[in-house]
């Protein structure tokens, strides 16, 4: 016969089993930097790109999906997005880090610096994975009609190159914009038919050493930028428009795809990516 005193520990034993398989809610914070200093639009920021050019922000925004956490064992556990009608639908979530005031150009206030959610109650868990981008299924959709928050305007290019991505533009001091617009290229197809892209440009992060429930995930603008000087004013004949657009050809895409760890139209194998990092909170 089991003891009396035996029982109420098995019981709680039981009870912290089952709890540490119920749902609880994170909400993992993204924190945009320039450099050392915190993103902020109406700001200029200094030591930017090859020139160490001066910018200010006009726009940053991007999107992610396939949100997980890791677990010590190395289990993957998929983040369990919420719908809000506004950010987040169906997995895929929008971060928007400019406020539309100084130079920044949408004129909205409406910011989103986390992805909310639900994972199991793990106490383990050690980092964080998630994709750059639209998924494939979502990518084509008419930007104009689409639910939040695929309707973000500015973020869609046309049926047949689907969305932004990634949109950071800047402002240096020798002209009027400096752009870094991420997405599929090489894209054949039609509305009725789907479409097919040669290059799909997700990059997919993971950050390693990651408490969600302790810290933020870092997003650098500076080192998509680091590697080109935002000051050149192109040719107009080799060089076609200020920044990167993923477009074929454009000399300045190699040097602000490879922070994310991709490769100019090559599906292959890239190195680490280095835009994204996790810090503790309070050092924002």
């Amino acid at each position: 016969m089991m003891s009396r005193l035996l029982v109420p520990l098995v019981c709680a034993a039981a009870l912290a089993a089952c709890d540490s398989d119920s749902d609880r809610e994170v909400a993992l914070r993204f924190a945009p930097v320039v450099g050392d200093q915190p993103f902020a639009c109406g700001e200029d920021f200094d030591g930017i790109g090859s020139g160490a050019s001066t910018v200010t922000p006009l726009d940053f925004r991007m999107y992610v999906h396939e949100v997980a956490l890791l677990r010590s064992s190395g289990e993957r556990v998929p983040v369990a997005i919420r719908d809000d009608g506004q950010w987040q639908s169906e997995g895929l979530v929008l971060l928007d880090f400019e406020d539309g005031s100084g130079a920044c150009m949408t004129g909205s206030p409406a910011t989103n610096f986390e992805v909310r959610g639900n994972v199991p109650d793990h106490g383990d868990y050690v980092g964080v994975e998630f994709i750059v981008g639209v998924p494939h299924e979502q990518n084509h959709l008419d930007g104009a009609i689409a639910p939040a928050p695929l309707n973000a305007q500015g973020m869609w290019w046309t049926w047949q190159g689907g969305y932004k991505y990634v949109r950071l533009d800047m402002r240096p001091s020798t002209q009027s914009e400096f752009f870094y617009h991420l997405g599929a290229t090489n894209c054949d197809g039609s509305v009725q038919d789907g479409f097919e892209c040669a290059y799909a440009n997700l990059p997919s992060v993971r950050i390693d050493g990651f408490d969600p429930g302790r810290d933020t995930i870092v997003v650098d603008a500076a080192k998509i930028l680091a590697g080109v000087d935002v000051d050149h004013v192109p040719d107009g004949v080799k060089d076609t428009l200020p920044g990167c657009m993923a477009f074929p050809g454009d000399p300045e895409c190699p040097a602000m795809m490879a922070p994310l760890g991709l490769r100019f139209e090559d599906n292959a194998p890239a190195g680490v990516q280095t835009v994204f990092s996790a810090r503790a909170r309070g050092g924002e």
